[in-house]
């Protein structure tokens, strides 16, 4: 399990050991679409069959699953198209309004048993003694699906999106401006994402983003956005100034060609202790380059941590 893309959230309480865990996903297993489902979702095992949550170097992983009949819109209106035009033909006036809509429900339903089907996996990273959940996936709307499904499965989801104490916008504009302000985990790449209040955007790649062109744009009071970095010269990626973390690439991953079984749960495990190993100490530089974690919600986390560990 290679993690490329994640939107980082922290945990307010902790959510409980793997075995209640298990339990509570094992009512909330995934079921293919039937033939009037438009969506249809549920747990699967990320890798062992029957154990819906893996759980290793300090980590537990949950798998959500995801299968959408493709019914594109188009098609559904060339159909009912096609049905308004009978009417008018049969009747010698066009349908209202409300009769339109139950054509294109009706049209739907006929047509949805007959349209493909595609899934998706979004895992689902919990770091327990750290206190973060890790949704791995490019979208906004993928992280919403995922929270909101572990939500209902599990009963409650106290989370809230990372946020630290420094502004990420502020922080890595003034890394542009001053690049000796740039902590020494990190080197500024070549492609950025600037704003201004009116949402004027640039957008920079391959480029030197400490040459004059970029301080035309900080001087004008444009805002990054979005920033290329580079962590301890092993992994490179995109740092939004919401803290989704996206194009992850380990620099000399090809170099590490894993175990020599041939497994699925052998290269699995090796994959996954490979995440492990890095993303841990890239979120706390992360933390780090931008203030710490916001001091209210450090707060509200280390108390209720902190009443866990003495059974308050």
């Amino acid at each position: 399990m290679q993690i490329r893309n994640f939107s980082w959230y922290i945990l307010s309480k902790p959510l409980g050991d793997k075995d209640y865990i298990a339990d509570k996903l094992e009512e909330h297993l995934f079921k293919p679409c039937t033939h009037q489902q438009l969506l249809s979702q549920g747990w699967v095992a990320p890798v062992n069959e029957g154990e819906w949550v893996y759980e290793a170097h300090g980590a537990q992983l949950v798998m959500l699953k995801q299968e959408k009949r493709l019914l594109p819109a188009s098609v559904v209106n060339d159909y009912l198209d096609a049905k308004v035009q009978q009417f008018e033909e049969a009747e010698g006036y066009k349908p209202g309004r409300k009769l339109r809509q139950q054509m294109k429900e009706d049209i739907t339903q006929e047509l949805l048993p007959k349209a493909f089907t595609k899934s998706s996996r979004i895992p689902v990273l919990i770091f327990p003694e750290q206190g973060w959940l890790l949704v791995l996936g490019a979208s906004n709307k993928t992280a919403e699906d995922a929270t909101a499904f572990l939500r209902s499965s599990i009963g409650s989801l106290p989370i809230a999106l990372v946020n630290t104490d420094s502004s990420p916008s502020s922080m890595m504009t003034q890394w542009l401006i001053d690049p000796l302000s740039v902590p020494g985990d990190w080197q500024i790449g070549d492609e950025a994402e600037l704003t201004d209040a009116e949402s004027a955007l640039v957008r920079v790649r391959n480029q030197d983003l400490l040459g004059e062109e970029m301080m035309v744009h900080t001087s004008a009071g444009k805002q990054v956005t979005k920033l290329a970095l580079t962590w301890r010269e092993q992994v490179s990626l995109i740092v939004q100034d919401d803290l989704v973390i996206k194009r992850i690439k380990l620099i000399l991953e090809d170099d590490d060609h894993g175990p020599e079984e041939d497994t699925e749960a052998a290269r699995f495990a090796h994959e996954f202790a490979v995440s492990c190993n890095w993303v841990v100490p890239l979120c706390h530089s992360i933390l780090d380059a931008f203030g710490g974690l916001d001091k209210a919600l450090d707060a509200s986390q280390s108390r209720a941590f902190n009443d866990q560990e003495i059974g308050v």
